[in-house]
């Protein structure tokens, strides 16, 4: 049993969106202890000391910085968990992400985006990557015929209405239900024109009680449009897929991870829309309703990988294959189940790695220890 500091963004308490992975840790039998971040906020940081004792530190967005410049220096099980949209990638390149990721060399990254894998390995970090998908109700949403709409608008300066209303173009929807309820610190949304109100029977809420009478809206609907340019995971898009919903998204990441366009879900330029096809809505989402299906039984099958990766030191990880300089502070712990030790070998080549007398004579011994690898057959 292993003692985990779960450090999470304090928006999640609310909306418990990152819920699941706490869950799975406890089911197998370990303690997960939450530790909330109000310094987006203006809050307090978590303070590195109140985690450092625990078997694993996991660390979901947000993260608490040691003392020192490497997370991998004060703790030998750190566990980052990036963010698609925390960086804003879909503005383009912005700035140099090098810095941002040099504190966790030698730690691990967990990563639910295949555009965070790819970056996390490129700067030579222990890297997972899992494609999560939600629990998929018994049966889907009622179909209806008819195109019927769903919008949550929730960045004004984003992904406004007037997006929404290029991407219709020509068509009429039969009704249309507009969510006007925006994140904290943005701007109001502005409301549909007297005239789409009329063309598409748009009626619009802004606050439910109970969250069950927001799905109850939702599930009204057989097109529904994602609410955000991109996203962390996609929690909401992955409801809507799952209740067997036509998804028109950005094509933009985690969206254009999930979907692909035409086969089971709509994607779209979000710098230039343009009229989408929704003349097989129902067709496309009873396929995405299907690759939820196939996506959640695939999640269930890795769980056992998945808290491996989390439970296993870092160090372990990076044996014999890439080098940082040596753990400070960091004892080699491994788990019964970890890889065996490095061969004399990858010692080796670890050393040429870091020492430049090694590097220097590679030309000497290298080609010795090639000969050797193929008198052994290998």
């Amino acid at each position: 049993m292993a003692r985990i500091a779960y450090i999470d963004h304090s928006f999640h308490r609310t909306t418990r969106s990152t819920e699941f992975l706490p869950e799975i840790l406890s089911r197998h039998g370990h303690v997960v202890e939450h530790f909330w971040d109000d310094a987006w906020q203006g809050g307090e940081p978590v303070p590195w000391s109140e985690v450092a004792s625990h078997d694993v530190v996991l660390m979901f967005q947000s993260f608490c910085r040691p003392d020192g410049p490497y997370f991998r220096q004060a703790h030998p099980n750190v566990v980052y968990i990036p963010m698609l949209d925390q960086f804003g990638l879909w503005q383009g390149p912005i700035y140099n992400l090098s810095a941002f990721w040099e504190p966790f060399q030698g730690s691990k990254v967990l990563n639910f985006s295949n555009a965070l894998q790819s970056m996390t390995t490129a700067f030579g970090i222990a890297s997972h990557f899992a494609r999560y998908y939600q629990p998929v109700s018994a049966s889907p949403a009622s179909v209806r015929n008819g195109l019927h709409g769903f919008f949550w608008l929730r960045r004004e300066l984003q992904l406004p209405w007037q997006t929404i209303r290029q991407l219709i173009g020509g068509v009429r929807f039969d009704s249309f239900h507009i969510h006007l309820a925006t994140d904290p610190g943005t701007p109001a949304p502005q409301l549909p024109s007297a005239e789409d109100i009329e063309r598409h029977r748009i009626t619009t809420s802004t606050w439910f009680e109970h969250k069950a009478d927001l799905h109850a809206v939702m599930e009204r609907a057989n097109v529904y449009f994602a609410p955000r340019v991109e996203e962390g995971i996609g929690q909401s898009f992955l409801e809507a897929m799952g209740r067997g919903q036509c998804v028109v998204a950005p094509n933009q990441g985690t969206m254009n991870e999930y979907i692909l366009p035409g086969l089971n879900g709509l994607l779209f330029d979000i710098h230039s829309p343009k009229p989408l096809d929704f003349s097989d809505v129902l067709r496309l989402g009873q396929r995405a309703r299907e690759s939820t299906v196939a996506g959640r039984a695939a999640w269930e099958s890795a769980e056992e990988e998945l808290v491996r990766f989390i439970l296993t030191p870092s160090e372990a990880l990076y044996a014999g294959r890439y080098q940082h300089p040596f753990m400070v502070g960091a004892p080699s712990v491994q788990p019964p189940d970890a890889q065996p030790a490095a061969s004399p070998m990858a010692h080796l080549r670890a050393l040429s790695q870091r020492h430049a007398f090694f590097r220097s004579t590679r030309f000497i011994w290298y080609p010795m220890i090639r000969l050797a690898r193929q008198l052994v057959g290998r």
